[in-house]
């Protein structure tokens, strides 16, 4: 079909504003050298790549990788596709920040298909006329129509879809998620803590645990420390590097975030005395993690900014961009803006301890911290104004 760029491009925004590409990018740029590159070499993802109409699942605790594990995937995926183009690679992402109905998952895969594979866009294209004409929008029956129609056409021999997060969309859209992509004819890879109430709907999936790899902790380690150059001193002197990834390693309980947050504790530390009390003192398990930086944040001169900042992020309705956030904190008692008290994007984030994290390209704030844990849930009851 002969559609200029232009066209092209109205179609694409007006089947959905949701841009996984960006997640997609956002999410490689924090992968550290060769990690999650494990599951290529399973034999059983090995056997699901190469067959038809699969069905992959794979599960891990909170900040196990799950996401980087799926971003990866999709990397080696869409290589193959660049060589190949028969080979049709699709991914979602979904947030607890940003919880939407199946009918908007559907509108962003298409999207982001239109994107990577122009010659689909007659798929759409009628049914962009019928609704723009009337000012309207798709129903979720023609959406997934129109991805039955991408996945059955012979432009295609391999056809891939990846998931991540399902357990972080709201329960009525983790099962229209499963009820809709089970009846689509491609390989599918979801990503998600254990969900035993749901694996008994998808009974054909091929379950595999996502485990955070003790190599993939000491290339973590090794890459942060570089940017933490007191510590980084510390641990050339005899056998503390060691030390510090031992224990480093056994108290993270298999959880990238744990280890980070690990790191930042002890990239305080001034001196071998200080660094040996740390490695002591740090803490083991979620809950104890968060206290322990909860505390490091009363000790700043200012905590009820990053408190303030962490309830934000807690009660939001959506994902915030850095400069929202940093604008709402700049809010005094929920009704006058000074600018004067804005404060800058890189303290922020340096002030929340590694609670939040800053993505690059779509420069959303995100938080670490599992919406279960017993933080959040005390957060949950406390509101912005209260942590004045």
């Amino acid at each position: 079909m002969n559609i200029s760029a232009s066209a092209r491009r109205k179609i694409v925004t007006w089947i959905s504003s949701i841009n996984y590409q960006d997640i997609q990018d956002d999410n490689l740029s924090k992968r550290i050298g060769e990690t999650s590159v494990w599951v290529l070499k399973e034999p059983f993802f090995v056997d699901w790549e190469a067959g038809d109409e699969g069905m992959l699942w794979g599960t891990g605790i909170p900040g196990a990788g799950k996401t980087i594990l799926a971003s990866v995937v999709i990397d080696h995926l869409r290589r193959r596709a660049k060589v190949n183009p028969k080979i049709l690679v699709a991914f979602a992402y979904c947030r607890y920040t940003d919880s939407l109905p199946v009918k908007a998952v559907m509108a962003a895969i298409i999207r982001q298909i239109l994107e990577d594979y122009p010659s689909t866009i007659g798929f759409v294209k009628p049914l962009y006329d019928k609704h723009e004409l009337r000012g309207t929008s798709p129903t979720e029956m023609e959406l997934v129509e129109v991805l039955k129609a991408i996945f059955t056409c012979d432009m295609f021999d391999q056809r891939f879809l990846s998931v991540d997060g399902l357990d972080e969309a709201t329960s009525q859209t983790q099962f229209d998620i499963l009820d809709t992509l089970s009846q689509l004819p491609l390989n599918v890879l979801f990503t998600s803590r254990p969900l035993p109430l749901l694996k008994d709907s998808v009974p054909e999936a091929r379950l595999f645990d996502i485990i955070v790899r003790d190599a993939d902790i000491e290339r973590m380690i090794d890459t942060k420390v570089r940017s933490m150059k007191t510590l980084e001193k510390l641990l050339r002197q005899d056998g503390w590097r060691e030390r510090v990834l031992k224990a480093v390693v056994e108290k993270s309980s298999g959880m990238f975030l744990l280890a980070s947050l690990q790191l930042e504790m002890l990239g305080s530390c001034l001196s071998i005395r200080d660094l040996r009390s740390a490695l002591e003192r740090l803490p083991k398990g979620v809950n104890a993690m968060y206290a322990a930086t909860m505390e490091r944040i009363e000790q700043q001169a200012d905590p009820s900014l990053v408190k303030r900042a962490l309830v934000f992020l807690v009660y939001a309705l959506r994902s915030l961009t850095i400069d929202e956030l940093r604008h709402a904190l700049a809010i005094d008692n929920i009704s006058h803006y000074d600018p004067e008290v804005l404060v800058d994007a890189e303290s922020l984030v340096s002030a929340c301890c590694g609670l939040i994290t800053l993505e690059p390209h779509t420069q959303l704030v995100r938080l670490i911290i599992p919406p279960r844990t017993s933080w959040n849930h005390t957060c949950g009851r406390t509101t912005p104004s209260q942590t004045r």
